[in-house]
């Protein structure tokens, strides 16, 4: 299944790209959902493109090693660090807990137990902070968030690398609708009604 898996990867990082491009455009202020969530998932789709489709004949094992620890140790420590931003202490905890393992495993020191703990906590953070304030789209990140990061381990490789993206894709939707509840990102324009003949 090799090559045509690759090919299917390579479409699911397309998925991951045109959802990150749309969310990343409704971001008007400074925050670090907007670098930590949708920049670096836009910069992992585009890598997995270039790396599972080969169109190009450079080597991007490296680099797209590299993207996967980023949208695995950054995007929910910078999604929380938003949520809290009024509350600066847990904040920076949250932004330090994905800083340390993502240094760690650029430094060729990962720890995927320390990574573990750190997304676990990040996402019970989370449920916690949907519960506090009813957040139903708190509830729907952190549900895409536990099967991205650890229910896509237990699948056969040729099939982690397609739903890995598509479940990036998908923590990406739920972290823009979350953030348009909170007020870090505009909502998306009202659908029209449908015409009457």
């Amino acid at each position: 299944m090799g090559a045509d898996s690759d090919i299917l990867a390579a479409i699911a990082n397309g998925i991951l790209f045109l959802e990150t491009s749309a969310g990343l455009s409704r971001f008007e202020e400074k925050n670090w959902t907007h670098p930590g969530v949708h920049a670096n998932f836009l910069f992992h789709s585009v890598l997995g493109v270039l790396y599972h489709s080969k169109i190009l004949d450079v080597d991007f094992t490296s680099g797209y090693a590299i993207s996967i620890k980023a949208t695995r140790y950054l995007a929910l420590p910078c999604l929380m660090a938003d949520l809290y931003s009024n509350k600066k202490e847990i904040a920076t905890i949250h932004l330090v807990s994905g800083v340390v393992p993502f240094v760690l495993a650029l430094s060729g020191h990962d720890n995927p137990h320390l990574g573990n703990v750190v997304v676990a906590g990040n996402i019970l953070s989370l449920c916690y902070y949907s519960y506090e304030r009813e957040r139903p789209w708190g509830w729907y990140t952190a549900g895409v968030a536990l099967l991205t990061y650890f229910g896509v381990s237990t699948l056969p490789p040729d099939t982690a690398k397609i739903v890995y993206p598509l479940g990036l894709a998908g923590l990406g939707y739920c972290a823009y609708r979350l953030s348009c509840t909170v007020g870090t990102a505009t909502p998306p324009p009202p659908t029209p009604p449908p015409r009457r003949r």
